[in-house]
C-alpha cells in the first residue's frame, strides 16, 4: 500500500509526537529527559486509499549514570515504519561496536520471538479463526487494508483485531489519547458510536473503519462495545448502520 503519512503518538499525548511524510519511514527516539520506566508508542499509518492501520511499540527507559538509555521491548512484525532508540552513550563517546549486543543478541531475540509466534499460530489459545493470530493484544489480519473483514458478525473478534491495541482488551483505554470505553456514558448515544466507528474522529488518533467493515460488522462491534465491561446500552442493527453511512 502507498503510505501518505505516519502519525506517531507517545504515551498519552493528544497531539502527534512526530509526523513522517517521506520514505523511508524511520523514527529515532532519544530517551534523554524521558521518565524512567515503560513507555508506549502508537504509529498510525494513513494510506493514500483512505485506509488506516495502528501499530503499538513498547519501550523501556532507565538511567545509567549521567545519561538515560532506552530499548525497544516490543515491536509489531512487518510494521511499515522502523522505530530506533538513540544510544546517548554511543553519541557522546563512540566506541567499537559490541558484537554480542548489536549482532548476536538481536538475532537470538528475533529467533525466539519468531518461534513463539509460530507456536502460538498453530497451538496457542490465541489462534483465531481464519488464521489471524492474537499477539500482544493485537491481531495480524490476513486482509489488505480497505477490504471488509471476514469477522463481520463477531463483534468481540472485530474489537480485538481493530480496537484493542488502543482501547485495551478490557476497554480501559489509554486516556486521554485513547479514551476508556468501559462504562463510558457517551456510548448511550448509539448514533454517535456508529458514526465514530464509520468515520473516525478527525484530529485524533481514531481512524475510520467504514471501508474495512460492512454494515453487519459495524453493528457487531458497536454492540460489543456498548454491552461489554459493565456497559448496558442496548443494541443496533445493520440497517441502522446503513442509514448512517
Amino acid at each position: 500500500m502507498d503510505i501518505a503519512r505516519v502519525e506517531v503518538y507517545l504515551d498519552n499525548q493528544d497531539k502527534p509526537y512526530a509526523v513522517l511524510e517521506q520514505a523511508p519511514f524511520t523514527l529515532e527516539l532519544d530517551p534523554t529527559g524521558m521518565e524512567e520506566g515503560t513507555h508506549y508508542l502508537i504509529a498510525v499509518t494513513h494510506y493514500r486509499d483512505g485506509s488506516v492501520d495502528h501499530h503499538e511499540y513498547v519501550f523501556e527507559v532507565a538511567r545509567r549514570g549521567p545519561v538515560y538509555a532506552g530499548h525497544i521491548a516490543r515491536a509489531p512484525i512487518m510494521a511499515p515504519i522502523e522505530v530506533r532508540m538513540v544510544d546517548s552513550v554511543e553519541l557522546e563517546a563512540p566506541t567499537k561496536p559490541d558484537l554480542l549486543r548489536y549482532a548476536v543478541f538481536p538475532v537470538l531475540l528475533f529467533l525466539l520471538f519468531a518461534g513463539v509466534t509460530t507456536w502460538l499460530a498453530f497451538y496457542g489459545e490465541n489462534a483465531l479463526p481464519g488464521g489471524a493470530l492474537a499477539a500482544g493484544g493485537q491481531v495480524a489480519s490476513t486482509n489488505p487494508p480497505g477490504t471488509p473483514t471476514p469477522l463481520s458478525g463477531n463483534g468481540e473478534a472485530i474489537y480485538q483485531q481493530l480496537c484493542a491495541s488502543c482501547h485495551q482488551p478490557d476497554g480501559r483505554g489509554q486516556p486521554p489519547t485513547f479514551p476508556a470505553l468501559a462504562q463510558n456514558p457517551k456510548l448511550a448515544d448509539a448514533e454517535y458510536v456508529i458514526k465514530t466507528v464509520l468515520n473516525g474522529k478527525p484530529g485524533t488518533a481514531m481512524p475510520p473503519f467504514g471501508r474495512r467493515l460492512d454494515d453487519a460488522g459495524v453493528a457487531a462491534v458497536v454492540n460489543h462495545i456498548r454491552n461489554a465491561w459493565g456497559n448496558r446500552f442496548g443494541t443496533v442493527t445493520p440497517e441502522e448502520v446503513a442509514q448512517l453511512r
